[in-house]
Order: C-alpha cells, then structure tokens, then sequence
C-alpha cells in the first residue's frame, strides 16, 4: 500500500461536524475512507478580517473563534476534550483490523495515572497510547474538535492560535494531524468529493525523557497524494497521533495539549525535524 494512502484508511469519530439540530451530546460512529494520487490546484491567499468570506465550515459559515487554547490536560479522568465555551470533542483510539493490540482499546479512551514518581500534586492523569502488530493502515488516537452551540456543531475555529504545545515521551514516531472540511468527504459532513483523507500533519519522534514539541500550523503539510487544500485554522475537525502500520511496538505518553495564541514565543521549545510522509 502506498504509504501516503495509509492516511486515507485512518478511522477517524467526527463529532457531528455538519450543523445539526440534536441536542443529545453523542458519540458518533469511526468511518474510514481511500486515498488516490495529488491533484495540483493553483494557491490564493486566506481572507483576512472579521468579515472575510473564503473556506467556511461545513455547516455554511465560519463559527466566531475561539478564545480557549487549552486542549486537555486529562485531570477529569474522562473521554472528553477539556469543554472550552462552545467547543466539544470526544477522544477515542482506533486501528486497523489485522490483529494487533491497541491500548486503550479500539473505540475507547480513559486517562492513565501517572506513575508515581512523575506525578504532582496538580497533574495526576495523561494519555497513554501502545500498539502493536498492526500490519495495514496502522493506528490512531485521537479527539474531535466541534463547534457546539444550542444542538448545532459545526467545525471548531482556532484561528487565533498559530501552534500545537504539548508534553511527551515514550518510543514512538507519531504523525500529528488535523482534519478540515475539504480533506474530509461530505458524507461526514466534510466538503471533498474524491481523494479523501490527505490531513494536514506533522511527524515526530518521542524520546524517553518528558519534552515539550510544538507543532506550528505554518509547518503543516498534506501527505501529496489527495486534493492540495490550504490550511484553514477557522475550519477544524479533529487532531490526531497516528502510528504507520508494519512498524516496531509503540508505547507513549501525552499531556498538558494547548493551542498557542498567535505571536506566542516557541524558541524555548525543540524544533521537530519531519513531515506528513
């Protein structure tokens, strides 16, 4: 299988991303998708200002920004995205079904403790990711991202933020990625018709010592075998840590997500070398 491809196959839970009229905070089910070769499109500036028209949400509109940046820092102990004003989201693992083994299991997520000696006495919990024997697409681990207002979500506007911050270590090159409407099919409430899946992402490698990563937006990139589609911060539907299948066991740890706001100094943080592929 192309290796770009293997994106196109990743499970992935949107948090019903089109509008929709329930008020049931549910958990909707994982879908998968397929993937084919780059399309080139010619590139145009994102509009700017508060009454910018350009890529909107797959609901019809671009949703107000958010103001809160902090991901989750897994201290409540559940599944859910730490609730930011009117944003929702639901974590959860999946993998491929060539009979490896995925911790938490597949479809599910729950917070470990930390060991002791790592603990303190405000950072008790974080996520623990391991996979193993997965020899197709691979694995993720994941949290959608929505727009949650009376009943109607749509996808999440992080424009004011410019990176991902986040605290990890363990044995595992993972690649970060980020869902947009146009690299999700519209039959899950995204806006791309064919060629779906080629999310905007970045790879990393862990060490064994906690480490602080920052992952700037403007240091994106799609894999190069779907759609070509501009990063769109004001339009976004999950973030993902995903595993290749057919590579050694992986066992790591996460904490402490957050979005940095725009201009926010990053020199402090290591640069991560890598790309989507």
């Amino acid at each position: 299988m192309n290796r770009f491809a293997v994106a196109a196959r990743v499970a992935l839970l949107i948090a019903l991303p089109a509008c929709t009229s329930s008020r049931a905070p549910a958990e909707p089910a994982v879908f998968g998708g397929e993937g084919a070769s780059l399309k080139i499109r010619g590139e145009t500036p994102l509009p700017t200002g508060p009454d910018a028209q350009g890529p909107v949400a797959a609901c019809g509109r671009v949703v107000p920004p958010s103001d809160v940046g902090l991901l989750d820092d897994f201290e409540d102990g559940d599944n859910r995205l730490f609730k930011g004003f009117q944003r929702e989201g639901w974590w959860f693992s999946a993998a491929d079904d060539t009979g490896g083994t995925i911790v938490p299991d597949k479809g599910k997520f729950e917070p470990a403790a930390l060991p002791a000696a790592e603990a303190s006495a405000d950072n008790h919990y974080a996520g623990h990711f391991a996979a193993s024997g997965f020899k197709d697409w691979g694995a993720v681990w994941a949290t959608t991202l929505s727009f949650a207002d009376e009943g109607i979500r749509c996808p999440w506007n992080a424009s004011r933020f410019e990176a991902l911050r986040f605290r990890a270590k363990g044995n595992a090159t993972v690649t970060v990625r980020f869902a947009m409407p146009e690299t999700l099919p519209k039959e899950f409430g995204g806006q791309c018709e064919s060629r779906c899946y080629d999310f905007h992402a970045r790879k990393l490698t862990f060490t064994d010592a906690w480490t602080e990563y920052v992952v700037r937006f403007d240091r994106l990139q799609q894999g190069g075998w779907g759609p070509e589609v501009r990063f769109d911060p004001r339009t976004l539907l999950a973030l993902q840590f995903a595993i290749d299948g057919n590579t050694p066991p992986v066992d790591f740890w996460v904490d402490d997500l957050e979005l940095l706001p725009k201009s926010t100094p990053t020199s402090a943080a290591p640069a991560q070398a890598g790309a989507a592929h």
